[in-house]
């Protein structure tokens, strides 16, 4: 391992790799913002990387010049991108977390030559931490040909599967700059309802995953009310001190991505509760599946009548991913005592359009299919769609519509 200056780093890159840059909040911003300054030196150069949580520092300059943006998970700062639909620019991989490992691997669809992590300075045992993002991180390790590593003095020291040997890497550079922090907003009046119903149907000794954003977060912190609760979730967020300050036993805490605060990454820093875990351990169906009581809720930006779920676009416009979803809802089918939850409001934001919809809209993409939906929450309730008909699921998902729109979808019945 060589320490160099972010600039030296980033020329270590050979035009023409396919390299990973990390997601969440573990954000290289020394490493950013030399690759922004050096990006003139590349023509063929591919960055690929899912959810970032961060700013996107490296794509300030030289998208669609001096290189390729590849993604399996469209957040909202890449939705003008997506808008613009240059493919010299920006390409979109439909991928299921679950198969990550499988497809962006040496070998594999998506060849990765170079990794970029952010760690943790070196440790005494001579390893250092990948703290609040382990995710795909150790795999992309494992796979690439050359590693480069910011050491950031504010990462904290996680437990669990965190570590790598200072060996795999070849170039460092040091940074103390923040953390990015990720803020899950507050609720809306309509999402505490959303929120009960939701902790409803959480039965005990339940082993439960989350995704991200206020409802989620706030549903996490309650269920330290609910006896023997466990968490297995791909991330946890600020709701994760207020379930470890009142949970009454001792959980099983295992997550492969930590986002929030400074202060929740202080909180983490060296818990012996906190498991960190790659993306094969939090994202395996199969292995899931043997969690009794496993619970996995999510979201969705749009449910037919039918069922079907459309959780990443808006008409054809990406907007979010596959993400880990359907391996949730798969693993939660499969387990003994298990249930998964799609929740979201009845309507959009502005109250215009109902997320209930007669079928879905032109050019968005069916992210669960309806043979895979089992309960469908917003604020007016709870539709159980297992074993249900077409004509049930209908009338089930009509009644938990918002009121002014039951009529409309009503009579798209015929």
């Amino acid at each position: 391992m060589k320490i160099v200056e972010p600039i030296s780093a980033v020329q270590a890159l050979e035009d023409g790799m396919t390299v990973a840059f990390p997601g969440a909040c573990a954000e290289p911003r020394e490493f950013y913002a030399a690759f922004s300054s050096q990006v003139e030196r590349f023509s063929r150069l591919t960055v690929c990387s899912g959810l970032s949580l961060g700013a996107y520092g490296f794509l300030e300059r030289g998208l669609g010049e001096h290189f390729h943006y590849l993604t399996w998970q469209a957040a909202p700062r890449l939705r003008k991108l997506f808008r613009e639909n240059d493919r010299r620019k920006l390409s979109f991989v439909p991928l299921r977390l679950s198969d990550l490992t499988r497809v962006v691997r040496r070998d594999g669809p998506i060849p990765v030559d170079a990794v970029v992590v952010q760690t943790t300075p070196p440790l005494a045992d001579g390893t250092v931490s990948l703290g609040i993002s382990v995710g795909p991180n150790r795999h992309l390790v494992e796979q690439a040909r050359l590693v480069i590593a910011e050491f950031n003095s504010n990462m904290p020291v996680t437990g669990g599967d965190s570590r790598i040997p200072l060996e795999h890497i070849d170039y460092a550079l040091e940074s103390s700059l923040p953390l990015a922090v990720y803020d899950t907003g507050q609720p809306e009046a309509r999402d505490e309802a959303i929120i009960e119903h939701v902790l409803s149907l959480v039965p005990p000794r339940a082993c439960v995953q989350l995704g991200i954003g206020a409802v989620p977060d706030r549903v996490l912190a309650r269920l330290a009310d609910i006896d023997g609760v466990d968490l297995y979730s791909g991330m946890l967020s600020e709701g994760l001190v207020r379930f470890l300050e009142n949970v009454r036993h001792r959980p099983r805490v295992l997550t492969g991505e930590l986002a929030g605060s400074a202060a929740l990454y202080a909180y983490c820093d060296g818990n012996a509760l906190i498991d960190m875990r790659g993306m094969d351990i939090t994202h395996g169906p199969r292995e899931l599946a043997r969690l009794e009581r496993f619970v996995s809720i999510n979201s969705a930006v749009e449910i037919d009548l039918q069922g079907q779920s459309n959780g990443e676009t808006l008409g054809s416009t990406q907007i979010s991913g596959v993400g880990g979803s359907l391996d949730y809802i798969e693993a939660a089918a499969q387990s003994a005592g298990g249930v998964s939850i799609i929740a979201m409001p009845s309507t959009t934001a502005d109250g215009k359009r109902s997320k209930i919809v007669p079928s879905l809209a032109p050019g968005s993409v069916v992210t669960t299919p309806r043979f895979c939906v089992d309960c469908v929450i917003t604020e007016f309730g709870i539709a159980r769609l297992r074993g249900k008909s077409l004509w049930a699921r209908a009338e089930a998902l009509i009644g938990i519509a918002h009121p002014d729109f039951r009529d409309e979808l009503a009579n798209s019945l015929g």
